[in-house]
């Protein structure tokens, strides 16, 4: 899963971990230094490997869904992850 580290860290001062990511999307909560990284995750990440990086770090899909809704769609939209939030 290594598009994920990439594109994530691209071009940012502070690399956040898959494991960081993933303990942040369980809590619900976002960290400042990290919402670059949270927003590359949602809107450059292609959605089969979002898919991939929840099972890896076992986040259930409405835990995924209700992280988006919550801090990211207002600013990056992602219509391809939302069409599954509807098949699931």
């Amino acid at each position: 899963m290594k598009t994920i580290d990439t594109t994530v860290n691209i071009s940012l001062k502070y690399p956040v971990t898959e494991k960081k990511l993933s303990a942040l999307i369980k809590s619900g909560k976002t960290e400042e230094k990290y919402l670059s990284h949270i927003f590359a995750l949602f809107a450059d990440v292609p959605v089969p490997d979002i898919l991939a990086f929840a099972e890896k770090f076992d986040i259930r899909l409405p835990v995924i869904k209700t992280y988006y809704l919550k801090h990211v769609k207002k600013y990056y939209p992602n219509h391809e992850l939302e069409e599954v939030f509807t098949f699931k």
